[in-house]
């Protein structure tokens, strides 16, 4: 996995390409990390971000329905709200 582009302090909410992560934006994820919620079987699912937490982001995933709690720099931004 390449390394991370370094993120501004005052922008905690980008994902693995340094890409800004907004609300009910549409995301893959595209790494696998079990001791953060990024589970092997989720892997290239999309979902939409529907909410912040300390220092993680809430997806729904298109698939199955389930939530999971997930680091910005496991997901990748498909689209954000009001962009194709």
């Amino acid at each position: 996995m390449p390394p991370r582009p370094p993120r501004p302090v005052d922008d905690p909410w980008r994902d693995a390409h340094g890409t800004p992560i907004a609300l009910r934006a549409r995301v893959e994820q595209i790494a696998v990390d079990p001791a953060h919620g990024a589970l092997p079987a989720r892997l290239h699912q999309q979902g939409q971000v529907i909410g912040r937490g300390a220092g993680l982001l809430y997806v729904i995933f298109d698939r199955d329905g389930q939530s999971a709690n997930l680091p910005p720099h496991l997901l990748r931004v498909l689209s954000t709200p009001g962009r194709p």
